[in-house]
Parts: structure tokens; sequence; C-alpha cells
């Protein structure tokens, strides 16, 4: 008689970037799970994010430490912080998943916001505050990112207000957080410089051409290149 090996089912963890809302992974989520993984969504308030990324940081990880081992997956401005969220979990979580994010530096402080567009966010702010991420590239963008109107009403409904001094903030990164396994997924041009330093990383790299917006035009597509990232992690020795 042949002893069957156990087949572990990985669970995840989908972070949202502190600049819109958890509905933004809703439809990865639903994916992930009609294919049997448990799935949690962090729902970080905007008055938390507003205290800044140590309180962000410690929503998500209080959210996210539950279950052992499990995948962290963070989009856009959530990547940055994926190391001190996986240092401050309640448990040892399992790899982590940048999708088109911003990647830390292996060791010294990351920066939330390159310096040239800080100096722009800046003169957008009002009163210490910043306009809805959907606000700042002008009219007409948010449509092109998300055509269906239910779902961009869903996640415009959600964005919060930030304050500009979240982004002067540089949080520092975790001794050794470098050595996790990690994969990348780019879905959009302008975070080809992150997939390639992820890829001279070492780190296996999805490329999946789209825009930014893709995990909720396209959350099939998304949920099979996460998977398909996780099983390359796997795989190594």
């Amino acid at each position: 008689m042949v002893a069957r090996q156990a087949v572990t089912v990985p669970s995840f963890v989908l972070v949202h970037s502190p600049l819109v809302g958890p509905t933004t992974w809703k439809w990865v989520a639903e994916e992930l799970e009609q294919r049997g993984h448990h799935v949690v969504v962090p729902v970080v308030p905007e008055a938390v994010t507003a205290k800044g990324w140590q309180a962000f940081v410690e929503a998500v990880a209080d959210q996210a430490g539950r279950g052992e081992g499990a995948v962290l997956v963070g989009h856009s401005g959530a990547g940055p912080l994926l190391p001190q969220i996986a240092a401050r979990a309640r448990r040892p979580l399992g790899p982590l998943v940048f999708v088109d994010a911003g990647i830390p530096p292996v060791a010294g402080e990351v920066e939330l916001m390159p310096t040239e567009f800080l100096v722009e966010l800046r003169a957008m702010a009002c009163d210490g505050k910043l306009p809805r991420w959907s606000e700042w590239f002008g009219p007409g963008v948010m449509e092109e990112l998300v055509p269906d109107d239910d779902r961009r009403a869903a996640i415009c409904a959600e964005l919060p207000q930030v304050p500009v001094t979240y982004f002067e903030e540089r949080p520092p990164v975790p001794t050794g957080w470098s050595m996790a396994a990690c994969g990348y997924l780019q879905l959009s041009e302008p975070y080809a410089a992150d997939a390639a330093e992820a890829s001279c990383r070492g780190w296996p790299v999805v490329d999946l051409p789209g825009a930014h917006l893709d995990i909720v035009v396209h959350p099939d597509a998304t949920a099979e290149a996460i998977l398909s990232l996780v099983v390359r992690l796997a795989s190594r020795p």
C-alpha cells in the first residue's frame, strides 16, 4: 500500500494599499476561495492609516497573524510594509508576494514615496491631507483603470484621505527580512524597475502586462499568477 503524501493548501493574507481599501482585493479573494484556499483580507480604517505606517502595520499584523504560514500578499503601497507586517504578526507567516509594489531595501529604511513625487504631493495637500487617490491623476483615469461601473464605485467609496505626513516617514526594515521566500507579480509598466530588482535578487517574477488595478479587472488571471509564484517558491530547495 502506497502512503499518500499530504498536500498543503496555502492560505493567503491579501493586504491593500494604504491609499485604497480592502475591496480592491475582494474579487481575487473570491477566486482563491473558489480554488479551496482560506483568505484573509485585513481591513484598515481611514482613521488608523491617518496615524502613520506603524498603525497601519499593527492593524494588518493583528488580523494576519491568526493563521500560521499564510502567504502574505501586498499590492502597491502595501508592498514596502510587508516585512514589517511579517515581523509583527502573532504567528510566523509564509512567503511574501509583491504585486505591482515597491520593494524594500535589504537593509536600512524604506522610502514610502519617491522624493520627487513627494514634492508634488505636498503641493496637492489641503490642510495637511491629500486628495483621494482617484483624484491624483486627473479625470478619466479611474474609468480607464476600472471600466466596470459597479466595481469602480465600490472602490472609490472607500478611498481614504491620507495625511501627507504618512509618506514623509521612513520605516526601518527588519534585520534579515530578505532571507524570506519572496515573489513578484508585475501588472503595469511603472513597476518594471521593481520587477527587475526582484529578478536580480533571485525571486521568481511573473509579468502580467496590463494596468495597476488589474487585481480588480482581471482577478482570475491575478489569482492564477499569485498561485504560480507560490508553487515556484515551494519547489525551491
